[in-house]
């Protein structure tokens, strides 16, 4: 009888040591520490981050681990919680093509708040991270680009099955406790698309509940609570269920598992916004730096990109956006800034724009198309074409296949460490030292005896 894919994810996980992983996996594990601690620390005083820190607190239990921004530790899964939410707040978190999911806003938490409270390696989390992230992008793939057909979130879904696997790992649970830890993460799962419509704050939340339900799950099963082993490819698993009409292909899950670590071509996000956004923000831009144009001569502008990109940053409400989850998804307001402003951050997530006769006149000369062949390219490719036609009707166009950030089109690791700078600093102030003690404790990771000492850093109270 073969083994179930839960099995062969618990046997990699157990027997996965840092010095098995590649040099890619341990840079990109660093790299993606960083990323992740930069929208932790950027979203503070974000509304959502700070109901999500005070619902924690009240939540509290045994002093285990830290959430960034409060004084006093509570029980991992609540420090995980609220730490996953603050750092999915901005929407400034890596993302993988083929599973169509945010890697790392529910792993990383978790893997942070466990290796504080166990007092683990540098060594120790750079496993559990990679692992985690992993399970996460080959669990999405494995729905061929369609799970969001069927209206669930695969950052929330997959996520919870990727960051299960690392709280396993760093609590250093057995081969078939870690199966255990699968199958009842696998029940836990959800996270629905219904946040869109609205712009509601339940997108951030896709980060949180993973990352809570997986340090659960993991704990319920080191004490002998059990899972079904075949929590995936059962006629009752996460394949079926949550798959757009039986379309699912489980070799993506365990082909090369623990031998390619897919992970390490995840994309790292330039914008504070959907990761579908970066082409035609990428082609709004070029066109800006090259042309010129005045916004205000702009009498029409025209983007073409896939069919999933038009429905979740397209729809008709997307043209009267009216928070800021909203302009994070709005295609129509995020390319109408884009040539007012000649860039694209998160000064740009100002619901005053809305208003700005300039933002509205421009959001209403937009149209979207869909492009046979960026849809013929996709999930492989986010790509991506922009044409504005003046008032003298002169037009300027450019087209992008692969945004800044994709693992094709990347950005260095230095470029990382100034995003981290800039979004820490918004937190931090002037209080530069702190954010280059970080920065040095992450460039060497993997020698750090104990990783309780970067929560207490990031957290300090000067």
């Amino acid at each position: 009888m073969s083994k179930t894919i839960a099995t062969q994810i618990a046997e990699v996980a157990v027997n996965t040591k840092f010095e098995n992983l590649p040099e890619e996996a341990v840079v990109k594990a660093k790299t993606l520490t960083l990323d992740v601690l930069a929208s932790m620390l950027g979203t503070r005083d974000v509304i959502s981050s700070v109901i999500a820190r005070e619902v924690a607190e009240e939540m509290g239990g045994p002093a285990e681990s830290t959430i960034v921004g409060c004084k006093d530790k509570v029980a991992a899964p609540n420090a995980a919680f609220a730490n996953a939410i603050q750092c999915y707040g901005l929407d400034f978190v890596d993302d993988h093509n083929e599973s169509n999911a945010h890697p790392s806003p529910a792993t990383f938490p978790v893997s942070m708040a466990l290796s504080e409270m166990l007092h683990k390696t540098g060594k120790e989390y750079i496993e559990a991270v990679s692992l985690g992230n992993e399970v996460v992008c080959r669990m999405g793939t494995a729905y061929l680009g369609d799970m969001y057909y069927q209206g669930f979130h695969p950052t929330s879904t997959c996520g919870t099955m990727g960051a299960a696997v690392s709280a396993a790992k760093l609590m250093g649970l057995d081969e078939q406790k870690t199966v255990y830890t699968q199958g009842i993460a696998g029940s836990m799962v959800a996270g629905l698309m219904a946040w869109n419509t609205e712009g509601s704050f339940t997108k951030r939340l896709q980060a949180g509940h993973p990352a809570m339900n997986s340090i659960i799950a993991a704990r319920m099963a080191e004490k002998g609570f059990n899972g079904p082993s075949d929590i995936f490819e059962s006629k009752d698993g996460l394949l079926h269920a949550y798959s757009y009409q039986d379309h699912y292909d489980s070799k993506y899950i365990t082909e090369g598992l623990g031998k390619d670590w897919t992970f390490t071509k995840s994309s790292i996000k330039v914008y504070p916004c959907c990761r579908y956004s970066g082409g035609h923000l990428d082609a709004c831009l070029e066109i800006v730096n090259k042309y010129h144009p005045k916004a205000e001569d702009i009498e029409k502008i025209e983007i073409r990109s896939s069919k999933y990109t038009m429905h979740l940053l397209a729809e008709p409400c997307k043209w009267a956006p009216r928070n800021i989850v909203d302009l994070q998804f709005s295609m129509p307001y995020q390319a109408a800034i884009a040539f007012k402003n000649g860039k694209f951050t998160v000064d740009e997530l100002n619901t005053d724009y809305i208003n700005d006769e300039l933002v509205k006149r421009l959001i209403a000369a937009t149209t979207v198309t869909m492009d046979e062949e960026f849809e013929r390219r996709y999930p492989s490719h986010y790509s991506s074409a922009v044409t504005i036609t003046m008032k003298d009707g002169t037009q300027y166009s450019a087209t992008v296949d692969d945004p800044k950030g994709d693992w094709r089109n990347p950005v260095t690791y230095e470029d990382v460490v100034n995003k981290f700078r800039y979004l820490a600093n918004r937190t931090y102030g002037n209080d530069t030292e702190r954010t280059e003690k970080i920065v040095e404790f992450v460039n060497n990771l993997e020698k750090q005896p104990d990783m309780a000492k970067l929560m207490e850093l990031v957290n300090e109270v000067k």
